[in-house]
């Protein structure tokens, strides 16, 4: 039987934690056709994911787990677990900044297209006569 480190009982504690809290983790492969994702903890549709890296060393794991932890502890002492999303915004807002982004689902609004020009345009086209 092959010894466990203490790195490996720590990971699998940290994953152990990471699922408990309702959080669905995933190591994938997170490089394609030259695009390279990054690991990390998001929001969607109402439920968070982990997702790691699988190339990514043992030491790099288990700061990637513990810092998602560490980003779910804040955000829950903040009341913000259930909408992080609108919680980004606010901050952004409060920053001093002009305009945040529209939430999720929410449609942007698009900027008024410019009124077109009712004179003909200058110069001579291929299909006048000279």
């Amino acid at each position: 039987m092959a010894k466990v480190s203490k790195s490996q009982q720590r990971l699998a504690q940290l994953e152990k934690e990471i699922k408990r809290r309702g959080v669905r983790l995933g190591y994938e492969r997170l490089e394609y056709a030259g695009l390279r994702l990054k690991s990390g903890l998001c929001w969607f549709r109402g439920t968070y994911y982990l997702f790691v890296d699988r190339l990514k060393a043992l030491p790099e794991r288990l700061e990637l787990l513990q810092n998602a932890l560490d980003e779910l502890d804040d955000l829950a002492s903040q009341g913000r677990l259930d909408s992080p999303l609108m919680a980004e915004a606010q901050e952004v807002l409060e920053s001093g900044q002009e305009e945040a982004p529209a939430p999720l689902g929410q449609p942007q609004e698009e900027p008024e297209p410019a009124p077109e020009s009712t004179q003909p345009p200058t110069g001579t086209s291929g299909h006048e006569p000279a």
